[in-house]
C-alpha cells in the first residue's frame, strides 16, 4: 500500500525549519559565552590545582580542586545534572568505576559527581597538553599508553597500588568517545585490573552528553544530563583469561540500561 503525506505534515515542515533556525540563533550567544569563558576559567583552576599539589603529596587536595572546577564549569554552563543510584554503593568500599564515553563532558561529570576519592586513567596524549598535563600528573591521575602494551600494564599496576590504598579508579572502557552515541566495544585489557585486584566494577551510565557536546564540536547544547550508578559487579571466580567474558558482562549492563533509555525516548519523545 502506498502512503501519502498528509497536508498537515507538509505544512509543518517550513514551521519546523523556522523553529530550528530560531533556536540556533538564540543559542549562538550562549555558545560563544561558554567558549570564551571556559578556557580562562579552566586555566585559572588549573593553576589553583597545580599550586595545591605542592601542599599535598598524595594528590588529594589537587583532586578536590579538579572536582570544584568540574562542578562549577557544569553549573556556570547551565547544564542540569541528575544523579541516581548512589544508594547502591558502600561508602566504605573502593570501586573501579566504568562509565560509557560520548563526550568531553563525561570527564567533567566523573570528576564532579563520583562521590569517592579516585584517580582517573586517561590516555597519555592528554598529559602532553601544557598546564593540564602537569595538573593531571600532580593530582595523581594515571596516563595510559594504548599503543604500548608494556607501558599500559605498568599503568594498570599503578592503579592496582592505589586500590590497595583505598583509592578508587575511574576508567572509560571504550577507550575513546563514541562517534554515533552508541556504546562501543570495550578494551578487554583494562579488565585485568579488577580481576587481579578483586575489586568490583561499577558500570556508570552517562546520558545526554552526546547531545550536549558531540565529538569534534565546540558548540554546547544545554540539555539535561544524567549519571546513573548501576549495581557493583563482583569479580567472582573470573581469571585473567576470562577478561573478555567479564568485560562483556559489564558492557551488557550498560547496553541494557542504554537500550531501555532509547526505548523510553521512542515511546515518549522529548523526555530526554
Amino acid at each position: 500500500m502506498r502512503t501519502v503525506d498528509s497536508p498537515m505534515g507538509l505544512l509543518s515542515l517550513p514551521h519546523m525549519a523556522t523553529k530550528s533556525t530560531l533556536r540556533k540563533a538564540l543559542l549562538f550567544p550562549y555558545q560563544v559565552f561558554v567558549i570564551l569563558f571556559f578556557l580562562p576559567f579552566t586555566y585559572f583552576w588549573g593553576l589553583v590545582s597545580y599550586v595545591a599539589s605542592f601542599f599535598d603529596a598524595n594528590g588529594n587536595l589537587a583532586h578536590r580542586c579538579l572536582t570544584q572546577w568540574a562542578r562549577t564549569s557544569l553549573a556556570l554552563a547551565g547544564l542540569r545534572v541528575h544523579i541516581e543510584g548512589q544508594e547502591r554503593l558502600n561508602p566504605q568500599n573502593s570501586y573501579i568505576f566504568m562509565p560509557n564515553h560520548s563526550s568531553f563532558l563525561d570527564t567533567l561529570l566523573a570528576f564532579a559527581y563520583i562521590p569517592y576519592d579516585f584517580r582517573n586513567i586517561i590516555k597519555e596524549e592528554v598529559f602532553s597538553i601544557p598546564l593540564l598535563g602537569s595538573v593531571l600528573r600532580r593530582s595523581g591521575q594515571i596516563p595510559m599508553d594504548r599503543k604500548n602494551p608494556w607501558k599500559a600494564l605498568k599503568s594498570l599496576r599503578q592503579a592496582a597500588d592505589l586500590l590497595k590504598e583505598g583509592i578508587s579508579v575511574v576508567v572509560f572502557p571504550e577507550g575513546t568517545r563514541t562517534p554515533n552515541g552508541e556504546i562501543q566495544e570495550f578494551k578487554t585489557a583494562l579488565f585485568i585490573l579488577p580481576i587481579r585486584s578483586r575489586i568490583p566494577v561499577v558500570p556508570v551510565l552517562i546520558e545526554g552528553t552526546f547531545q550536549a557536546l558531540k565529538r569534534g564540536s565546540i558548540l554546547l547544547n544545554p540539555v539535561p544530563l544524567k549519571l546513573t550508578f548501576c549495581d557493583p559487579i563482583p569479580v567472582d571466580s573470573f581469571g585473567v583469561r576470562d577478561r573478555r567474558i567479564y568485560a562483556e558482562k559489564i558492557r551488557q549492563v550498560l547496553s541494557i540500561s542504554y537500550g531501555t533509555l532509547m526505548k523510553s525516548c521512542l515511546e515518549f519523545p522529548g523526555t530526554v
